[in-house]
């Protein structure tokens, strides 16, 4: 049976344990800046959805308002793919009536209003959609 004798000089050196530290701390660094960033994200993210969800609720609720422009007629004409060439001949036309809906809403902390502009009447009571 052999011995095993541990050589007096074996193991790390103090400069190799104090590299694999330094590259640990890099790590965990980089690590935390990423979860930094994907935490600010995801609330970013929330706020949006919130904001959204609020607009879509008080435009449902926002009476519909002509805007007074009349009726105004829309004419529709054939194109090519890229939107170079136009033709000469209306295919047909569409005549609407101009609206609009004023929404207030809140972005964080600060109140904010929009406008809507529909094309057409208000659908039904209560401010639904044309």
């Amino acid at each position: 049976m052999k011995n095993h004798r541990i050589k007096p000089n074996s193991g790390e050196t103090m400069v190799e344990v104090m590299a694999s530290i330094v590259i640990f701390l890099l790590m965990m660094a980089i690590l935390q800046g990423a979860i930094s960033f994907s935490s600010n994200a995801q609330a970013k993210s929330r706020q949006i959805r919130e904001t959204n969800a609020e607009i879509c609720q008080k435009l449902q609720e926002t009476p519909y308002s002509s805007s007074g422009g009349g009726k105004v007629k829309y004419s529709f004409k054939a194109t090519s793919a890229d939107g170079s060439i136009t033709g000469v001949s209306e295919l047909f036309s569409v005549e609407v009536e101009l609206g609009r809906k004023d929404v207030s809403y809140t972005d964080g902390t600060e109140s904010k209003e929009t406008t809507f502009y529909l094309f057409g009447t208000d659908a039904g009571a209560g401010g639904g959609t044309p």
